[in-house]
């Protein structure tokens, strides 16, 4: 399972991997989100690699998402591995992201595809979905309010105090 969370409404979604594909120079991930009891919601997204580890790109160049789709569209009328070959598609069967990722489903949706068509697809090329939940770990950012950004605030917050009590005893002795 993947984790992901889309960018356009911030909603967290569990996905499971199909496969990564290789087309073209890019790598690419095929996932999917349970929509309901019959079908499933597909979604591509670009594979990069940055400091973390292998993230999803949400950002397609021109012509680039259509290309993919008519990929994904192949695989789904279960071409055969020589006719994907010869449009130059492999498959990546180990394929894991090492945190949360962000995904755009307006960018990233392919289409909506029924469960048991979808099992036929996956038995004909034999991809296995992998069940487990995924082992991120989100690291909460530690907030203090002492740290060197907010000094500066609660300096202030405390000269604030300062004067109101100084204030208050000039006004106190001042009235007797």
């Amino acid at each position: 399972m993947i984790e992901l969370i889309d960018v356009d409404d911030n909603i967290k979604f569990m996905g499971k991997i199909i496969t990564g594909i290789n087309y073209g120079d890019n790598l690419y991930v095929l996932y999917f989100i349970e929509r309901d009891k019959n079908s499933y919601n597909l979604f591509i997204s670009k594979v990069i690699e940055n400091s973390v580890g292998y993230v999803m790109d949400n950002n397609f160049s021109s012509g680039e998402k259509e290309a993919i789709d008519n990929v994904v569209a192949s695989i789904l009328n279960k071409d055969s591995i020589d006719i994907l070959k010869d449009k130059v598609i492999s498959f990546v069967k180990d394929i894991s992201f090492t945190d949360f990722n962000r995904f755009s489903v307006i960018n990233c949706y392919v289409t909506t595809f029924n469960k048991s068509l979808f099992d036929e697809c996956m038995l004909f090329y034999g991809f296995k979905i992998d069940n487990y939940k995924s082992n991120v770990v989100v690291r909460e950012k530690e907030v203090s309010y002492f740290s060197k950004d907010n000094r500066p605030y609660v300096y202030l917050i405390i000269l604030g105090i300062f004067v109101i009590i100084i204030s208050i005893v000039v006004v106190v002795n001042f009235i007797k």
